[in-house]
C-alpha cells in the first residue's frame, strides 16, 4: 500500500511538473510620436547579460533577424567589465544596416529569471542611446537592445498580451491546445502568417515591434480595401530613421482562419519605404501586436504553427 501512494504521489509530481510554465513578464513602453502619446508602442523584457548586476531591459522584436546589444547603450559597461568586453568575437559576424558587425561569443542571457544559457548575441556597433558612466550606479533600467526570433528556434512561444508575460516550452502546453491553429510560412526565422483580407489569403510578417499597426502595406494595397479619407498619421521611426505614415479606415474585413479581427485602420508610408522588402518576403505586408491585446498567441516554431486563443 505504501508502494502504491508513492508511485501515485511520483506521478503527480511529474504531472506538476510537466505543466509547469516559467513566465517572463514584459512592459509596454509608451512613446510620444508626433505629439500623440500612445501607451503600447513597443514591449520591453527585463534581461540579465554575463550576470552583471545591472537593470537591463530589451525590445522583443520578432520583426528582427538577430538578437543584438546596442554598442552605444553597453559601451560603459564593456569598459568597467572587461570579460565582458572580451566577448565580443571578431570572427563572429552578423549584417544591420548594411554594415558588418561583431557578436558577443557564448554571452550568458537570461530573460526574467529564465536562463537560455550561452549564446552568439550580436554587437550592434554604435547604434543606441548613450549612457554615462556615472549612470550605471543609479537604479533605472537601461535599455540595451533587441530580443530576436533566434532565441526561441525550434521552442515554442506563448505570448499573454492580457497578463503582460512570455514564455517558451518544448510542446503546446494542453490548455492551450484549444486555440486556432493555422499553419505560417517563415524565413530568416521570420514568420509570416495567413489572413483573409477581402475575401483573399495574404500572408503578412508578424512583427511584435510593429506594435501600433494591426495592418500595414505599401500604398496601392492599402487603397483597395480602405476608405477614401485619410483619418490618421503617425510619425514612426525604423532603426533611428522617422518618418510619418498615414491610416484609413477598412471597407472589409480581415480574418484569421474563422474569426473575424477587430476593426482597425490600415496603414502605409506614401514613400514605400517597405515595398521592396514585402517584394523579397512574397508578403502583403505587416501586422503586429495591435489585432491581438485581448489575446494569447502560441507559436511553435518546430511545427510552423499560429495560434490564437
Amino acid at each position: 500500500m505504501k508502494k502504491f501512494f508513492f508511485t501515485i504521489a511520483l506521478v503527480f509530481s511529474f504531472i506538476s511538473h510537466a505543466q509547469k510554465l516559467e513566465w517572463i513578464p514584459f512592459d509596454w513602453n509608451g512613446s510620444n510620436l508626433g505629439g500623440k502619446y500612445y501607451d503600447k508602442s513597443s514591449i520591453n523584457i527585463p534581461v540579465t547579460l554575463h550576470n552583471l548586476p545591472y537593470k537591463f531591459n530589451m525590445q522583443f522584436d520578432l520583426g528582427a533577424t538577430e538578437t543584438m546589444i546596442y554598442g552605444n547603450s553597453i559601451k560603459p559597461y564593456l569598459e568597467k567589465h572587461i570579460d565582458f568586453k572580451n566577448k565580443i568575437d571578431s570572427t563572429l559576424i552578423f549584417r544591420m544596416e548594411n554594415k558588418i558587425n561583431y557578436m558577443f561569443k557564448n554571452l550568458e542571457i537570461k530573460l526574467g529569471n529564465v536562463d537560455f544559457g550561452k549564446r552568439n548575441i550580436g554587437h550592434f556597433y554604435n547604434f543606441g542611446k548613450y549612457y554615462s558612466a556615472e549612470s550605471m550606479v543609479n537604479n533605472e533600467v537601461k535599455h540595451i537592445g533587441t530580443i530576436a526570433p533566434d532565441l526561441f528556434k525550434d521552442k515554442v512561444l506563448i505570448i499573454d498580451y492580457p497578463n503582460k508575460r512570455i514564455c517558451i516550452t518544448t510542446k503546446i502546453p494542453k490548455k492551450f491546445k484549444k486555440a486556432s491553429f493555422l499553419p505560417y510560412k517563415e524565413k530568416n526565422g521570420r514568420i509570416m502568417i495567413p489572413l483573409t483580407i477581402d475575401n483573399k489569403q495574404e500572408y503578412l510578417m508578424f512583427d511584435t515591434g510593429s506594435s501600433l499597426f494591426a495592418l500595414f502595406t505599401t500604398k496601392e494595397k492599402a487603397n483597395e480595401i480602405s476608405n477614401d479619407k485619410i483619418i490618421d498619421s503617425i510619425k514612426t521611426s525604423t532603426w533611428g530613421e522617422h518618418y510619418f505614415v498615414y491610416g484609413k479606415s477598412l471597407k472589409t474585413d480581415v480574418k484569421f482562419g474563422d474569426k473575424v479581427l477587430d476593426k482597425n485602420n490600415v496603414y502605409y508610408d506614401p514613400k514605400n519605404r517597405f515595398a521592396n522588402l514585402f517584394k523579397e518576403e512574397e508578403i502583403w505586408g505587416l501586422t503586429g501586436n495591435a489585432y491581438f491585446f485581448n489575446n494569447i498567441l502560441i507559436i511553435d516554431y518546430k511545427n510552423k504553427l499560429f495560434g490564437v486563443q
